[in-house]
């Protein structure tokens, strides 16, 4: 009778667990444009935290997964991606031309008819950022005088 009882306790344990990992599971799938905007988000993240001096790919590698996991509903399609095409986006953030969007590209996450991911905030040349501490222009200016 324990031997059963055991049995049936891990079986409503396992079956318990599957019902929260369906639970926890992104209920969406994301459109091509969201895609291909995640997967642009992404990369300017990673070159802009590098400050476009990418130290070796190792520290890609990890930056890139540590940028991925922040991506609820693309951290799967994500650290897939970059750990396929990881030596691609080393080579073309360190060839001194790098766009996320030629990359995004060449990964198939976007197409030509996608568009390019606006900067929300800027520092104070106007370059994008990607952990902008300044927003831009327009949202500095005090108008509580």
């Amino acid at each position: 009778m324990c031997e059963i009882s055991g049995s049936w306790r891990m079986l409503w344990s396992l079956g318990n667990l599957i019902l929260l990992t369906l639970l926890a599971a992104p209920n969406s799938t994301l459109t091509p444009e969201e895609t291909c905007a995640l997967c642009q988000t992404a990369l300017r993240t990673v070159f802009g935290h590098f400050g476009a001096n990418i130290p070796s790919r190792r520290k890609l590698v990890h930056q890139l997964k540590h940028e991925c996991k922040r991506h609820f509903n693309y951290r799967r399609r994500c650290l897939l991606l970059m750990k396929q095409h990881y030596n691609m986006v080393f080579l073309e953030m360190t060839d001194g031309s790098f766009t996320p969007m030629q990359a995004c590209l060449n990964m198939k996450e976007c197409t030509t008819m996608d568009t390019l991911i606006t900067p929300k905030y800027v520092d104070l040349t106007g370059q994008p950022e990607a952990f902008a501490l300044v927003a831009s222009a327009e949202d500095i200016s005090d108008t509580s005088d």
